[in-house]
């Protein structure tokens, strides 16, 4: 008798355990969400393409075709600028971006190391990285400007951006 409860009380565990899902989760409601990876892969006629969707996202950007895609994952709860700065520390490690202050519609940031995007990222990953920057930090409500420091190198130089700067971006389903 004692053994077929102990059995029973297993069996009750391991299927509840078993039909749980995605819908089970904790809802995280600060500004600080669950580890999520983006890699971009490099495609010789598009630049770059998205392999996996990151939530800190509004959008995926692919400068190479000019394209935006809304982000399936994304929900407006995380839209604020820390978010989107912190997923694209993850998504592109090599190159910090700090937030220094936000004033009149402007967030300004700096990269303290930016070699990489300067120097070792190549034309194309440059332009990668701003539009990615600038577009998703644009989409937070109350920033329309964006203007980020940093020593100026090959590929890219310090300046302020809005939305207007990358011209010609479709959106597609």
């Amino acid at each position: 008798m004692k053994i077929s409860s102990i059995i029973i009380a297993a069996l009750v565990l391991i299927s509840c355990n078993a039909n749980r899902d995605e819908a089970d989760e904790p809802v995280v409601e600060s500004s600080v969400l669950p580890d999520s990876t983006v890699v971009y892969t490099p495609s010789s006629d598009t630049g770059y393409e998205v392999v996996t969707v990151n939530p800190y996202y509004v959008w995926e950007v692919n400068a190479g075709k000019k394209t935006l895609r809304k982000n399936p994952e994304f929900t407006e709860v995380n839209v604020n600028a820390d978010s989107v700065i912190n997923g694209l520390n993850r998504q592109y490690e090599q190159i910090r971006l700090e937030k220094t202050g936000i004033k009149e519609e402007t967030i300004h940031l700096k990269i303290a190391n930016s070699n990489y995007l300067t120097n070792q990222s190549g034309t194309t990953g440059a332009a990668q990285y701003l539009a990615q920057a600038v577009i998703n930090l644009t989409a937070v409500p109350g920033i329309k400007y964006v203007h980020i420091d940093f020593k100026e190198g090959s590929h890219a130089a310090p300046g302020t951006w809005s939305r207007k700067d990358f011209p010609g971006y479709i959106i597609i389903p």
